[in-house]
């Protein structure tokens, strides 16, 4: 999009301190010419989330499409496409602990809008007529196992939710509870790792670690359970063998593809991605390493 001649992107300023995006800036960008605003919902590299509720009032406020991808989002705490008012929405399903593919939520108007290249026996309509073939039977057995797994959680915690989210119904509603419940238990290990424990101290508290992204305890709930940090002194791929070595600590170094390193000048950073089955004494063994 950027080589293209008849298009302008606009990139929308983030903080430097804690990877949170400027929304004046972003509104300031925004105007009548504006066609699309796309936003990740969260960052794989800071951990940071996007206020996706705000950042769709500005794009209607201009009849802009919205396109949010939730790929690093999905997982930690889930998305409800009928509240955010988007117009499309995508997210790996590899993230959700299923195998590789991909998925693509749309509107119902914009889907029948879309013209694709199809076979002549496919239907006119969405979504068959974005199929080439036979689909992937084994990925949609994988997915929906994952399906039934969130939906085992949230019937094992919803006595917790007396009256809460009555405004799903069935399924659909223990899958909320469930992704509630998971977020709940990730603020409380992320707590863990910035903080640390009585006789443990966080990452925030020992010397010579830098950690990127948002770092206020209090503000938990504006960030996703994944942390980017460096060891003074030491290279991250020595950090992350030394986890593994001395912990079966899973970690990686590197750039993930994040932009992000790029506003913080750094080539590799050693992160941690903490999901629903992890647990205090996992995030106790990783701080004393």
């Amino acid at each position: 999009l950027p080589s293209s001649e008849r298009m302008e992107v606009r990139y929308a300023r983030v903080s430097m301190k804690d990877g949170t995006i400027d929304l004046d800036h972003l509104n300031e960008l925004i105007d009548e010419n504006t066609k699309v605003v796309t936003i990740s919902a969260a960052s794989n590299f800071l951990g940071t989330k996007s206020p996706l509720e705000e950042i769709g009032k500005i794009a209607k406020k201009v009849g802009a499409y919205y396109f949010i991808d939730a790929v690093h989002q999905i997982v930690h705490g889930g998305v409800d496409v009928q509240k955010l008012d988007c117009d499309f929405l995508v997210f790996s399903a590899y993230k959700v602990f299923s195998s590789h593919g991909s998925f693509l939520y749309g509107k119902k108007e914009h889907l029948e809008a879309l013209k694709p290249f199809k076979v002549k026996t496919a239907p006119t309509s969405a979504p068959g007529k974005f199929e080439w073939g036979t689909r992937n039977q084994a990925f949609f057995a994988a997915f929906s196992a994952v399906i039934n797994h969130l939906e085992w959680i949230g019937k094992e915690v919803q006595s917790q939710y007396e009256g809460k989210f009555t405004e799903y119904e069935g399924r659909r509603r223990l899958l909320k509870i469930a992704m509630n419940a998971i977020q709940q238990n990730e603020i409380g290990l992320s707590r863990a790792v910035l903080m640390g424990f009585e006789e443990v101290p966080g990452l925030l508290d020992i010397p010579n670690v830098t950690v990127y992204g948002l770092r206020d305890s209090r503000r938990l709930n504006e960030r996703a359970p994944t942390f980017s940090f460096e060891v003074e002194g030491i290279s991250g791929e020595e950090v992350a063998k030394r986890l593994w070595d001395e912990g079966k600590i899973v970690s990686r170094s590197g750039h993930f593809y994040s932009l992000a390193q790029d506003l913080h000048e750094k080539q590799k950073v050693v992160r941690i991605s903490l999901v629903q089955y992890n647990t205090l004494e996992e995030v106790r063994i990783f701080l004393n390493r």
